[in-house]
């Protein structure tokens, strides 16, 4: 009875994390070998079982960021890189120390929020470029009708229906 009950909570742990859309891997805290991961550690780190268990993740996730990231073992704010497996992934990895001598690894997607950054930074520079335009032509009128005063009524007339169409 006693197994039986084991058996339906192992199994019951095995569909939770499955379900989970963020990539969950267990390390060993001093080597880094992979302990166990779900499904989305498959999907977005590349991770394979039975054969990845017992590799150091080191030697699986072989981009810079995470490297350094791994190595600092302070594991502060989550770090952002593209996927092993598809480099149009963005994904926010952290780490996290549990248990005795364990690291829980997390990796979501984070694609569409560095997506939107990107379209927000865009918008900002382009609003920007398309304000400085006219606002430097305005300028420029300004600075000739302020310093040249004689200037003739037809040019300053010019001038000010240029000013106002920008």
């Amino acid at each position: 009875r006693r197994k039986r009950t084991l058996t339906q909570y192992l199994q019951r742990f095995r569909e939770f994390t499955s379900a989970m859309p963020d990539a969950t891997v267990v390390l060993r805290s001093g080597s880094g070998e992979i302990e166990w991961f779900n499904s989305a550690a498959g999907r977005l780190l590349g991770l394979r079982a039975p054969q990845d268990v017992g590799q150091r993740i080191m030697n699986l996730v072989r981009h810079p960021i995470f490297t350094q990231y791994f190595h600092t073992a302070g594991f502060g704010d989550p770090i952002e890189f593209p996927s092993p497996v598809n480099e149009a992934l963005m994904l926010a990895v952290s780490i996290v120390p549990y248990g005795r001598e364990q690291l829980l690894l997390v990796a979501r997607d984070n694609t569409r929020l560095h997506r939107l950054e990107e379209v927000r930074r865009d918008f900002v520079a382009n609003v920007s470029h398309e304000l400085r335009t006219p606002l430097t032509a305005i300028l420029g009128f300004l600075e000739t009708l302020c310093d040249d005063a004689e200037i003739d009524p037809e040019q300053r007339r010019r001038a000010r229906n240029l000013m106002s169409q920008h």
